[in-house]
């Protein structure tokens, strides 16, 4: 049975929202946020509902059309003209398109299970391993992020990477977008550890907590960053899976981080964003895009958001209950 529209006691978690954005979300959004509400939020793996969802999603026309246009060699089209580009620049630009490609499949629920996916991913490898690309952090991270999320973070080649890029890491804890740049680049720095807590293995690793900490010092800051600057960038709730919409994501993704390598988090300021992160909701039940400017609101972000909240405000619950209990 659905949940129902107004009804917020059985989700203890949302009795701050303004309203349940479970129904709007069963309703109107798209098949791949349907198919990850109730597994991720509802925690439903069983029912007629599930799978339905399972079964269409198999079938979905946007996943389809993606898996169908991958050529015989593993590689995605790029489209567009690439007359007068040296082999270099070829090289990257494909690698981008595999990785941007492989990126939105992950969205649509495809796993490693499928042959295309590891044929994308092995042109992916192969392009690491064999071009000397000038790629800035963000496209490195975004190789490490799909290497860990399709079971291939044992790669000799992903793992070599890792161990550069933590052995580049600056004093204050971040990371340059590029290797001959001095100054640490906020957004790339927090994508960066945000794809290392996608793995058990990074989340206790000193240098992932040294970036922890300078992530937070530099909170609701301005100016952190050269590729993203200003404030605007942290009411930016939307991330993408192409150009500088991968590191895109503002005080969610800084959330979602917080989430991952340090789940237990209580600090003052967490609390605060997450409160802030609350009262974003809109009239329509949907978290916006861009938080101020976008009155509809966007499903992938309201469905990011509910993970965060249902994560740290189920805790918050389970304290007031604990405190409550002792008097």
């Amino acid at each position: 049975m659905l949940p129902d529209n107004q009804n917020l006691d059985q989700y203890p978690w949302m009795i701050n929202f303004k309203k349940n954005p479970i129904p709007v979300l069963l309703k109107a959004a798209p098949l791949p946020v349907r198919y990850q509400l109730v597994t991720d939020i509802l925690e439903d793996s069983s029912s007629d509902d599930f799978l339905a969802l399972q079964k269409n999603l198999r079938k979905h026309q946007p996943r389809r059309k993606l898996l169908a246009e991958q050529n015989a060699d593993g590689l995605w089209p790029m489209g567009g003209k690439t007359s007068g580009l040296s082999d270099a620049q070829i090289q990257t630009l494909q690698l981008l398109k595999q990785q941007e490609v492989l990126h939105e499949l992950l969205d649509f629920s495809v796993t490693y299970k499928q042959e295309k996916v590891m044929l994308g991913m092995r042109e992916v490898l192969r392009s690491l391993a064999e071009q000397e690309l000038q790629l800035r952090l963000h496209h490195q991270s975004q190789a490490i992020f799909l290497a860990i999320t399709y079971h291939l973070e044992g790669n000799p080649i992903i793992k070599q990477l890792i161990r550069d890029i933590i052995a580049r890491q600056n004093s204050d804890g971040g990371w340059s977008s590029l290797p001959d740049e001095t100054s640490s680049c906020y957004w790339s720095s927090l994508f960066l550890i945000w794809t290392l807590g996608q793995s058990e293995k990074f989340r206790e690793n000193r240098a992932i907590k040294k970036g922890l900490k300078y992530l937070e010092s530099k909170v609701l800051q301005e100016g952190e960053s050269n590729l993203l600057p200003g404030m605007q960038v942290w009411d930016t709730l939307i991330s993408g899976t192409s150009g500088l919409s991968i590191i895109s994501g503002g005080t969610l993704r800084y959330l979602e981080t917080i989430k991952l390598i340090d789940g237990n988090n209580k600090d003052r300021k967490t609390y605060k964003l997450l409160d802030w992160l609350i009262d974003a909701q809109l009239k329509t039940g949907l978290w916006p895009s861009i938080v101020g400017r976008d009155r509809q609101g966007d499903f992938g972000v309201t469905l990011r958001v509910l993970k965060v909240l249902k994560h740290f405000q189920s805790q918050r619950v389970q304290e007031t209950l604990k405190y409550d209990s002792d008097f």
